[in-house]
């Protein structure tokens, strides 16, 4: 795997990688892409592709993306543009906590006509990734080593708890994960992937054998529609909402409000949840899943410790809110 990247001679070495923001800027001329930090290395035999480290290839390491995919990379600050393979694993160590994203092989670096540690052109072309996946939860897989995150979707964080229509409470976002991996998981999937979240993980469309993956998420009520990420999904979202299917059959907070929950976070679903249910909700599975006080008065544990919640009333409508 990628080591440390080469300081070549250059600004980089005026304060070490503490200081590298201060000699090292951005260009602002990439049309197209994302501008990211690069670096070169040398050092190491074997890439984590199981190639030999070749110093005069046109091979990167990255974490980006998957091992194989081959990236066009352009030097903002001389107008070259390269095809790059990604076969190796990299940045580590303090290259990457300051920022580095891509580490070249000499030969790549020599084609760019980079010096030293610079910023280069990455990431605007999209492209496409083929395999049989790792379902990581509702809305995370791997690829050949890269991690995707399904764009315009949202399911349950895997921790994450609901109601059901009968008032038992259930580990919702384990099941969205394993509701994916048996519809899907043992099938190749082609995902168009382009830009990556603030996790780092690369952001994908992806079907299976022509059917889209989001769109039998969201209608199958295992994932909510993310409007601002890419819209579209809303439709099927509302056939599952109006059929009471997946999450919407009980109850549950919004994925993206439970990661930031408070007291006051919006309850969705098809039914009606007391407020002394509220603690379980915002709670995660390995705390609630234990025999507690959090069933309050209105509510029972049963000899597993599930808690269930009585007379949880059916609302008028699929989807209504309950607000606290």
């Amino acid at each position: 795997m990628a080591a440390l990247a080469c300081l070549a001679s250059g600004p980089v070495e005026a304060g070490g990688w503490d200081t590298v923001h201060r000699y090292v800027r951005k260009t602002g001329k990439c049309s197209v892409g994302t501008e990211v930090l690069a670096s070169m290395y040398s050092i190491g035999t074997r890439t984590a592709s199981g190639e030999p480290l070749t110093r005069d290839g046109l091979t990167a390491a990255s974490h980006d993306y998957p091992l194989g995919t081959t990236v066009l990379v352009t030097n903002p600050s001389n107008g070259r543009t390269c095809g790059i393979r990604v076969n190796d694993r990299g940045p580590y160590g303090k290259s990457r906590q300051v920022g580095v994203k891509i580490d070249f092989a000499m030969g790549a670096a020599r084609c760019l006509g980079m010096h030293s540690t610079q910023y280069v052109c990455l990431g605007g072309q999209e492209i496409e990734v083929v395999g049989v996946p790792q379902i990581i939860d509702g809305d995370t897989i791997e690829i050949s080593g890269a991690k995707i995150r399904l764009k315009g979707i949202d399911a349950p964080e895997v921790e994450q708890l609901c109601f059901d229509a009968k008032g038992d409470r259930w580990s919702c976002g384990l099941a969205a994960r394993d509701e994916l991996a048996r519809r899907f998981g043992d099938k190749p999937w082609t995902c168009k992937v382009a830009g990556s979240d603030e996790d780092g993980r690369s952001l994908g469309t992806c079907v299976v054998e022509s059917e889209s993956v989001q769109e039998w998420m969201t209608g199958s009520g295992w994932a909510l529609a993310v409007t601002r990420a890419a819209p579209g999904y809303e439709k099927p979202e509302a056939v599952a909402r109006q059929a009471q299917s997946g999450l919407w059959a009980g109850a549950f907070i919004p994925p993206w409000d439970w990661r930031s929950r408070t007291r006051e976070t919006t309850i969705l679903g098809a039914v009606i949840v007391p407020n002394e249910a509220r603690e379980i909700l915002l709670g995660p599975a390995q705390v609630a899943e234990a025999p507690a006080p959090a069933c309050g008065p209105k509510g029972r544990a049963d000899r597993r410790g599930k808690c269930r919640v009585s007379a949880l009333p059916k609302s008028r409508s699929p989807g209504s809110v309950k607000q606290p």
